[in-house]
């Protein structure tokens, strides 16, 4: 599916509009982050890194978190597997969810 299609199927389905962005970071395990707003969800994820295609397959696990209803969250890969770090988890537990 389009990438461009894919994000409208998201936004219908949560009600909500969709920002989605690349950025550059100089953390080397950070991924992406997500972020629940009232009115819209940001995404943001890092798109270029030596020796990674993530690209796509990224964006679109950071769909499906949104998707499934999951809340804002930092996303970092760890052991070579994306893991989550849920705002509430970090503030209350420290949990971290494997992707």
């Amino acid at each position: 599916m389009e990438i461009d299609a894919r994000i409208e199927q998201v936004e219908a389905a949560i009600g909500r509009r969709l920002i989605v962005r690349t950025v550059r970071t100089p953390e080397p395990e950070f991924r992406g982050w997500v972020q629940v707003r009232p009115s819209a969800v940001v995404i943001e994820y890092v798109e270029e890194l030596p020796g990674y295609f993530w690209g796509f397959e990224l964006l679109e696990r950071l769909l499906e978190w949104v998707e499934a209803g999951g809340g804002t969250a930092w996303f970092y890969e760890h052991g070579g597997r994306l893991v989550s770090v849920p705002a509430q988890s970090n503030q209350q537990q420290g949990g971290i969810q494997t992707q």
